[in-house]
């Protein structure tokens, strides 16, 4: 037989229930703030407590739960408010990021950069919000990552991520509003790149502001009202 066929990675026990938990997230099985006890996901899941909270800790990662020393675990809630005050961060401290990335965007890094740009672009016209906003994210991270500065780049982690899992949780509330700001994601990018092309670092860190400017003006029509509460 001439095909060769490529290996297919089995899936993880714990990929299994980390899918099966955002699922629920969601799709608003289990709703934003409510707590999440993990010997009951255990045992509905038939798996051990352990396998949970490795699960919950990837999650966090993601930004879909909040994990508070000795007050349990819970999934992500924001209010409209909580989103304003995270973009006000963002404006102050992430252009900064945007600038000192600049001088690293070179070779493989603006390749890796491009590539990402490129991921969320296709998922944009797709539709795949998902997939979109991990592809964004992960390109926002990566200019976190070049910046240098491992404190901005912590603070950044600590604040942004929950805000995009926001936007993927309550991504069926305004649904053309969504996919608007995917393309004013991929615009963004494509401006950022062609800043880093130039060398014009602080072009750079104006579109960022710009950008972030823009996406804190729009809170109000593209988030759900359940996060005004």
């Amino acid at each position: 037989m001439a095909v060769i066929f490529q290996k297919i990675e089995p899936i993880s026990k714990k990929a299994r229930i980390v899918a099966s938990l955002r699922e629920a997230i969601i799709s608003g099985a289990i709703r934003s703030g409510e707590q999440i006890v993990e010997g009951k996901i255990a045992q509905q899941l038939g798996v051990g407590q352990g396998l949970i909270r490795e699960a919950l800790i990837e999650l966090e990662h993601q930004g879909f739960v909040q994990r508070t020393p000795f007050a349990g675990t819970q999934v992500t809630e924001l209010t409209i408010q909580d989103a304003k005050h995270i973009y006000d961060i963002r404006i102050e401290l992430e252009p900064l990021a945007f600038f000192l990335a600049g001088p690293q965007a070179v070779g493989q890094h603006i390749a890796e950069l491009r590539e990402m740009a490129e991921k969320t672009r296709i998922t944009s016209k797709a539709g795949d919000l998902e997939s979109f906003f991990e592809n964004h994210l992960g390109f926002r991270r990566k200019v976190w990552a070049l910046s240098g500065n491992r404190h901005l780049q912590q603070i950044l982690e600590r604040v942004v991520i929950p805000l995009y899992a926001l936007y993927v949780i309550r991504q069926s509330y305004n649904l053309e509003g969504i996919l608007q700001t995917t393309i004013d994601c991929t615009e963004h990018q494509d401006r950022i790149l062609a800043a880093y092309e130039q060398k014009s670092f602080e072009e750079a860190r104006e579109v960022a502001r710009y950008f972030l400017k823009r996406m804190k003006e729009y809170l109000g029509t593209r988030l759900p009202p359940a996060s005004t509460a």
